[in-house]
């Protein structure tokens, strides 16, 4: 055999065995791109499945929660009728002291309405947040609660007080009792129930966190941390009627604030009280004096979200009023720490949209009192 052939032999049987490597060698790489490949397609169905199931879990509690609260304020406006009436007919006999049975009837299945929608809430992973993710109600922490009794008043803004703005026309509201928590929620309380369910926690642009009023917030954060705690944000009416604490005054009490009184911008001389100032940040909660119903800070420090979507008021007298259906802005009222007097009083109005947050907006909840 020639040195040429057998060189030929040699490369012949090295390229063999070279090819005979690379084809185990994408055999294995096939084999094991299909098993990803079936594994993906499963975790793929998976996700489909999981999905659906939220959505479907997510559309029953939106229909059963909406559903309830509806009934339930249908039969609070009930009630407040039956009441109006019995206040207002005179009394002829001791026989017709005692309560209507129609009365007693509504007043049971309220509290049936109340109780089903609390055993909703109140159910582990029920409510999801924006971005589509089930949560658990773990470690809730306690929050300092102020009973209020409703009653009848005049919302918005009253010309006598002055700097009336064209969304305030006054208007005769009926609310019903709630709760309210005492102060703003606060660093702590909403750094809790990030920890609890794994949220990514908001910015306090350096000014310290523990009890000052938790910003960078925006109202689906808010409302989420507010279903939560197995409450709700305050409606317009019910946020007015507790900031004025049965005042009558832009600020309930007064028509001006003073840097004794709330944490707002002082360098503007209209409707304050005293010397010029400005603390240009937020102060911990409490920091002020409580008003007349036991709340702190309901004026300045930080704008506070509420329920409604912005809209018109409506004319005549209502009862526990929700705001429109639907809408493109969310109210905040209150004031803040960057904001004049002007912009604190209780009849002030400002809007955000849903996913807007700043270091001049918080909020409180509250809860339905039996």
């Amino acid at each position: 055999m020639s040195r040429k052939y057998s060189l030929l032999v040699l490369l012949f049987v090295a390229f063999s065995s070279f090819s005979q490597s690379k084809k185990e060698q994408i055999r294995r790489l096939t084999k094991s791109y299909d098993s990803v490949r079936i594994e993906a397609t499963a975790k793929d169905k998976e996700i489909l499945r999981l999905h659906n199931e939220l959505q479907e879990l997510t559309a029953k509690h939106s229909v059963e929660i909406s559903t309830l609260t509806m009934r339930i304020l249908d039969l609070e406006k009930e009630l407040v009728g039956m009441q109006t009436k019995e206040i207002t007919k005179p009394v002829t006999s001791k026989k017709s002291k005692k309560q209507p049975k129609e009365q007693k009837a509504l007043q049971l299945e309220l509290a049936k309405a109340k109780k089903q929608l609390d055993s909703i809430k109140g159910a582990p992973a029920f409510f999801k947040t924006g971005k589509q993710m089930l949560f658990k109600q773990l470690n809730r922490p306690d929050i300092q609660l102020v009973d209020i009794q409703g009653g009848t008043f005049s919302m918005g803004c009253d010309l006598k007080s002055g700097n009336c703005e064209t969304d305030e026309l006054a208007h005769r509201v009926t609310v019903s009792d709630f709760r309210m928590s005492k102060f703003e929620i606060t660093f702590d309380l909403y750094d809790a129930y990030c920890d609890s369910i794994g949220l990514e926690k908001p910015d306090d642009n350096g000014w310290g966190r523990g009890n000052r009023p938790v910003i960078n917030i925006t109202w689906r954060d808010a409302n989420n941390f507010a279903q939560w705690m197995g409450g709700r944000l305050p409606t317009e009416a019910e946020w007015e009627y507790a900031a004025r604490a049965g005042g009558k005054n832009a600020f309930g009490k007064s028509n001006c604030l003073n840097k004794s009184q709330a944490n707002f911008d002082g360098t503007n001389e209209i409707m304050r009280c005293g010397s010029e100032f400005a603390l240009k940040y937020t102060q911990p909660v409490g920091s002020y004096p409580a008003n007349a119903y036991g709340l702190h800070d309901m004026f300045g420090n930080v704008f506070e979200w509420c329920s409604d979507w912005y809209g018109v008021y409506p004319q005549g007298t209502t009862i526990n009023p929700t705001g429109p259906s639907e809408g493109g802005y969310k109210v905040n009222r209150g004031g803040s720490w960057a904001n004049p007097a002007t912009a604190c009083r209780a009849a002030a109005r400002e809007t955000g949209e849903l996913e807007f947050e700043g270091d001049r907006v918080g909020f409180r909840i509250v809860y339905a009192r039996d």
